[in-house]
């Protein structure tokens, strides 16, 4: 829930919907809602938790706020103004002031590139001056947890945490002001997970940085994040302060998806519960989690209201 106290939101997302043709006859067309109408708000240096299992449209509202793929429906508006209405001079502003770290920095890195050539591209682009370009990738690799040295090596050189350090410093280099963190950690050893997830909160404080982190684990999302949207089948079931939605779950599925967290006491893990697997008809209309949910009933076959709470709001007919 929003706050009256606090600011204008950096990024409102206002009943987003993106959808993908699957079948197509003479007189009728079948689509895959990837996302659909999904609303919260990222406040200006706040850190959101986009958690949910493979295939629940995480990556896929990444892309659509940073208009690297078009929405079909709804309203995405940064720093109050509809990114789909930007001027030439606004869209070359928006580019500038936004970024994103992909999921695997093996891919996303340029294997032919020195790092320094990497990290530099937006500064060209952007039209930045050379001797500022210099500076300016040698502050961004540090700022990344580097050293300068690193710049002359290749990223086949590297091992995955420094491949995606790497990948952190492009992002950071024209200092923006949001970034989408898609699955940043899911590529590397446990060990690495919380390195890079302290530099993302390190960065978040000291450059004022707003992060939407996607994840699937809700573990890191815990650790990193203020505030939980919970995304299942292109839909918000719950979102909120994330001390509510995963302390105090109010959703089936949140409830799910914060029991299947392995205790950490080998004592406790005897008692541990696996997610429950419910074989149940799914339907077309109504609660999309239905076909898996524990305490679905008839009401289910209807869309659920928005129940909202102090500092949650809640899609199910039982809250």
């Amino acid at each position: 829930m929003e706050n009256d106290s606090k600011p204008p939101p950096l990024v409102q997302i206002r009943g987003l919907s993106k959808k993908y043709l699957i079948k197509k006859s003479l007189f009728n067309k079948e689509y895959f809602y990837a996302v659909n109408n999904v609303s919260f708000d990222i406040q200006s240096s706040s850190i959101v938790g986009l958690v949910g299992e493979s295939g629940s449209g995480k990556s896929t509202i990444g892309r659509l706020l940073l208009k690297l793929v078009q929405k079909d429906s709804g309203e995405i508006l940064f720093n109050g103004k509809n990114i789909y209405k930007y001027t030439k001079e606004e869209e070359k502003q928006f580019r500038k002031e936004t970024s994103i770290v992909f999921q695997d920095p093996r891919t996303s890195l340029n294997p032919r590139w020195k790092i320094k050539d990497i990290i530099e591209e937006p500064l060209i682009v952007h039209n930045f001056p050379k001797k500022e370009r210099k500076q300016l990738t040698e502050k961004a690799i540090t700022d990344a947890g580097l050293d300068t040295s690193f710049l002359d090596r290749y990223p086949s050189e590297l091992s995955g945490g420094q491949r995606q350090r790497v990948a952190i410093a492009r992002a950071i280099v024209l200092s923006p002001k949001f970034i989408v963190a898609d699955e940043p950690t899911s590529a590397l050893d446990v060990s690495i997970q919380l390195q890079i997830v302290n530099l993302i909160k390190k960065l978040q404080k000291e450059k004022n940085i707003a992060f939407l982190f996607i994840s699937h684990d809700i573990n890191l999302v815990g650790i990193l994040c203020d505030y939980v949207v919970v995304l299942y089948r292109g839909e918000i079931m719950e979102k909120g302060d994330k001390e509510a939605v995963l302390k105090n779950p109010k959703h089936p599925y949140t409830k799910l998806l914060v029991a299947s967290i392995p205790p950490k006491s080998p004592k406790e893990r005897k008692n541990f519960k696996e997610i429950p697997e419910v074989f149940r008809e799914d339907i077309k209309e109504g609660c999309v989690f239905f076909h898996r949910c524990p305490y679905a009933d008839e009401i289910c076959k209807q869309k659920p209201p928005v129940k909202t709470l102090k500092n949650q709001e809640v899609y199910c007919h039982f809250v």
